[in-house]
């Protein structure tokens, strides 16, 4: 069984097959990650998050060197923004194009990715190609008020469709894990998914061996992770407005609770272990970011397996759903 959905027309010409996109995560998906995730089929993403000008400089280099391109050809890999990074970098001057977005246009990657902006209706009337439905099931940040998938997905449609947009694809995010989960958002509507907590289990990702196995080692999602604010807040500096927050595993950090900001020198001191946590790995204190689906991955894979196994299954559960 193929799959023809709006997305995969739309890329199609770079090799797209599948219709799953790797999730652009800081500090978790690696040049490799994004690169197999597109040679499986699928469109896989690097983070810009942070990084420098030279940083993205270097890792889209590496990319053209794993792919073979040619300096005139689309990269077929995307690079994820923060809407809020770029706005800080380019000030007043809506004409200032910050060095960092120009360094990546210059490596013409397939697809640009920002994030987050709060509206489909506006992101349609700015003319993007694809919009992805980030639910509240989602590991990482977003919205810290947010539905899940399973509500916006359809919703955001519908709401394309009244504005004459309706032939803009969109992304289901947030919870998705397997087949099973692919299957359900293209029933609603989607044209295709984003995957992100199922490839920080990869063996492709930066993720620490330690954090891997805690990941796949997780049960029950919706109580062993949370959405909260606590590690960005521990972190310095935060970059991170107040309506984000990030969904993760529950941890001793966690259970602390907050800061109290009106008591700097306990402040001090939770920043203290907290940074000490990161640097030494220890994951009873140290984040690791994770959205509900998690106890549905159950082994480390590579990004191939990973993009196999979900179409199989997607194909098997298609292929009964017709015989009803």
């Amino acid at each position: 069984m193929s799959f023809r959905t709006k997305f995969i027309e739309l890329f199609k010409e770079i090799g797209v097959k599948y219709p799953i996109v790797s999730a652009p995560m800081a500090y978790v998906t690696s040049v490799e990650l994004a690169t197999q995730v597109t040679r499986a089929g699928g469109l896989g993403f690097i983070p810009a998050g942070v990084s420098t000008a030279e940083g993205l400089d270097q890792d889209l280099t590496r990319a053209k060197h794993l792919f073979d391109n040619g300096p005139t050809e689309i990269l077929p890999i995307g690079v994820g923004f923060f809407n809020f990074i770029l706005d800080s970098q380019t000030g007043r001057d809506e004409k200032h194009v910050p060095s960092a977005l120009k360094t990546v246009l210059s490596h013409k990657p397939a697809a640009v990715w920002f994030t987050f902006v709060e509206s489909a209706i506006t992101s349609a009337n700015l003319g993007v190609d694809v919009i992805v439905a980030q639910g509240c099931d989602s590991g990482g940040h977003g919205l810290a008020n947010n539905a899940s998938a399973l509500t916006l997905v359809p919703e955001t449609i519908d709401a394309l469709n009244d504005c004459k947009n309706g032939h803009i694809p969109v992304l289901a995010a947030g919870g998705i894990m397997d087949g099973r989960g692919l299957t359900a958002m293209l029933v609603l509507g989607a044209s295709g998914v984003v995957m992100g907590t199922r490839f920080a289990a990869s063996r492709e990702s930066l993720s620490k061996p330690a954090a891997k196995e805690m990941l796949v080692n997780a049960r029950d999602g919706g109580v062993c992770t949370v959405r909260t604010s606590v590690f960005d807040n521990l972190k310095q500096p935060n970059i991170w407005p107040k309506k984000f927050d990030g969904r993760a595993l529950k941890n001793k950090t966690f259970e602390e609770g907050d800061i109290d900001f009106g008591d700097e020198e306990k402040t001090a001191e939770r920043r203290r272990i907290y940074s000490d946590a990161v640097k030494n790995g220890d994951y009873s204190r140290a984040v690791i970011y994770a959205g509900t689906g998690i106890g549905l991955a159950k082994e480390i894979m590579s990004a191939k397996e990973i993009i196999e196994s979900t179409m199989n299954e997607a194909r098997t559960i298609m292929g009964s759903v017709a015989k009803l």
